[in-house]
């Protein structure tokens, strides 16, 4: 299923700017690694969130929680 955000022009460089709201649906924020597609097919360039990024992001969680049990 395809949802629409807008409609944006590509900047120099070959730059898009991505809204916040897609970004926060995506669960994306600043500093995550991200992996780009292109599927020849349909043309579509797909964005997905690194898997490393989210297996990083669950292992220091698990770390702060580990951190929070042993505080008095």
């Amino acid at each position: 299923m395809k949802i629409h955000f807008g409609t944006k022009k590509v900047q120099k460089m070959g730059r898009i700017a991505l809204t916040e709201a897609l970004l926060r649906n995506a669960g994306i924020q600043e500093g995550d690694s991200v992996d780009l597609y292109f599927d020849a097919t349909t043309k579509a360039i797909i964005i997905e969130r690194t898997p490393s990024t989210e297996a990083a992001e669950a292992s220091l969680s698990a770390k702060r929680t580990k951190t929070r049990a042993k505080t008095p």
